[in-house]
């Protein structure tokens, strides 16, 4: 199920939902509970035998939004899991930064996060953001959408 993605040369003109969530890296069941969220765009629908399709643009787009973290709809998504090679991008940390305790990983997720949304930031500058954005604990604030929204206002402000 997890492919690496596919560049666009080796696109289909169309394909069905089933093949771009096995594009993504994601299930089928994921990809349409994301969709109801409006992570990825609705799909097309044939007139004749009513089933659901992308065409190559939507594909590029639900691609772009893997990739971006960057929702549809504009809010900020991550996407968790999956295949080691395929989460090896661009803004992978250095040694230095990586951490072993549950706290450090959820840190690390906020950075690629955040690097993947556009904001040159490391990972003492987000850990020092979530101290100083919620001092009880981030346990506290569930939604990690919210938080990382409130690290990118946060953070942006802050430049």
């Amino acid at each position: 199920m997890n492919k690496e993605p596919l560049s666009e040369n080796e696109l289909k003109s169309v394909c069905s939902v089933t093949e771009l969530a096995g594009i993504l890296g994601l299930s089928r069941t994921r990809f349409y509970q994301l969709q109801r969220m409006g992570v990825f765009p609705m799909p097309v629908f044939c007139i004749r035998t009513k089933r659901p399709f992308y065409p190559l643009e939507l594909q590029k787009k639900c691609i772009e939004i893997r990739k971006t973290g960057v929702a549809h709809n504009g809010q900020p998504v991550l996407f968790y899991g999956g295949h080691k090679s395929r989460n090896k991008a661009s803004c992978e940390l250095p040694e230095s930064e990586k951490g072993c305790n549950k706290n450090q990983q959820k840190y690390e997720e906020l950075t690629k996060a955040l690097r993947r949304m556009g904001l040159n930031v490391s990972y003492k500058a987000v850990e020092n953001a979530i101290n100083t954005l919620f001092p009880e604990g981030q346990q506290q604030h569930s939604d990690e959408g919210q938080t990382v929204r409130d690290l990118f206002r946060y953070l942006t402000a802050k430049l």
